[in-house]
């Protein structure tokens, strides 16, 4: 057996960047060879999968798990990139669990997911769109500013479709942003002292559950209840609400990151009029992943990989983002999603918010233009987090 190169990187590096630049660690990654070992931010060696055809491979291989306990000792949770949800809850966490426990919840969660039942709340979704983008429009004209879009829309667009969908009646996102991520921090055992108070949205959460039990709503909450019960014979209702919280934090947080980027293209004029909305947000994907690696795996064996052996306890990532810029393949697919068994279930809301949100530029904001030059925008990433435009100011309506 060969070792794998050594890169003295760290692979979560990410400065400032323009919107055409990427982060150099991954080129320097990838120069080392298709498995390089780096060192991990909070200590000790980390293996990196740079090779499309070897990272189908390790996302593929039931000895490559999501075992937070099998995670360094040293590292804390959720700032070191690790999601290690309390015990009572673990089992109700899809990206926490493998085997027969991921394939039980998967089946809890994907006939909410179904896409014909997504393409019936397509007019919802364009409602809730339209609203926002009109509001934000409104406050332009008043003020004779630019609207802001990534606090004001690409983030806020998003939470507001999950928690419809759920049945969560928000109505003030940007306080659901702030409870939700207190509410997972929480449940990880991560939360500080002086926690944001979240109150109003377990107020809204129970709601939704109590709905949903008592089935008096047609919501994902619904069909999560019942799926539940037929798989765990019972699901408590704090259990509930500890998974469609974690529906509404994942589902707003890598699609807020991925649609200001996309927001970014489509005001510069990037998408032709008459060009296909989903080709181009197909092209964005592979362009803009909202994050630059899988979430950790790890080896739960020895394991031989690209001539190296891996050490029981490996933490392994993906290169998403350093893939997905150098396609060898024109017919390999984007990992901005994960692939194998842990492929992300909300794909298609992703790419059904991000076509909505297109169409409803095109329809009602046809002059819609971003307020500064696309090359003066700015992106960046604290460590293993969402990328995130640092500001995207925009005419709506002509000036």
């Amino acid at each position: 057996m060969s070792a794998e190169p050594v890169v003295e990187v760290n692979p979560f590096e990410c400065p400032m960047q323009s919107m055409r630049e990427k982060p150099q660690v991954h080129d320097e990654l990838r120069a080392g060879g298709p498995l390089v070992r780096a060192q991990a931010p909070a200590g000790g060696p980390v293996w990196v999968v740079t090779d499309y055809t070897l990272a189908k491979s390790v996302l593929a291989d039931p000895r490559f798990v999501k075992d937070p306990g099998l995670a360094p000792e040293a590292w804390h949770g959720i700032e070191d990139g690790l999601d290690n949800p309390e015990p009572e809850y673990r089992p109700y966490t899809l990206i926490a669990v493998d085997g027969e426990d991921h394939r039980r919840l998967r089946r809890v969660h994907a006939p909410a997911f179904n896409p014909r039942r997504l393409a019936a709340s397509t007019d919802r979704v364009t409602t809730i769109a339209r609203n926002l983008f009109t509001d934000l429009a409104d406050a332009s004209d008043a003020s004779g500013q630019p609207a802001e879009l990534i606090d004001g829309f690409a983030y806020n667009f998003p939470l507001l479709v999950i928690s419809d969908l759920l049945g969560v009646p928000v109505t003030d996102p940007i306080m659901a942003r702030k409870a939700v991520s207190a509410m997972k921090q929480l449940a990880l055992g991560t939360a500080s002292d002086a926690e944001y108070d979240t109150s109003s949205l377990e107020e809204l959460l129970s709601q939704a559950v109590g709905s949903a039990m008592e089935g008096t709503a047609d919501t994902m909450t619904r069909v999560l209840y019942e799926r539940g019960l037929a798989e765990f014979g019972e699901l408590p209702p704090d259990k509930l609400v500890y998974m469609i919280m974690g529906l509404i934090f994942a589902g707003h947080d890598t699609t807020g990151s991925f649609l200001g980027f996309l927001l970014a293209e489509t005001l510069a004029g990037h998408l032709a009029p008459d060009a296909d909305a989903g080709e181009f947000v197909e092209e964005m994907l592979r362009e803009h992943p909202p994050v630059p690696y899988t979430l950790w795996r790890f080896a739960a064996q020895e394991v031989v990989l690209g001539g190296a052996v891996l050490p029981p306890g490996a933490p392994v990532l993906i290169d998403i983002e350093g893939i997905n810029a150098h396609r060898e393949d024109p017919a390999s697919r984007r990992l901005t999603f994960g692939d194998g068994a842990h492929y992300c279930i909300g794909e298609q809301l992703a790419q059904l918010e991000s076509r909505v949100m297109i169409q409803v530029l095109r329809d009602d904001f046809p002059h819609a233009r971003l307020a500064v030059p696309f090359d003066d925008l700015r992106w960046g990433r604290k460590g293993s987090q969402t990328a995130r435009l640092t500001e995207l100011p925009a005419w709506l309506r002509p000036r």
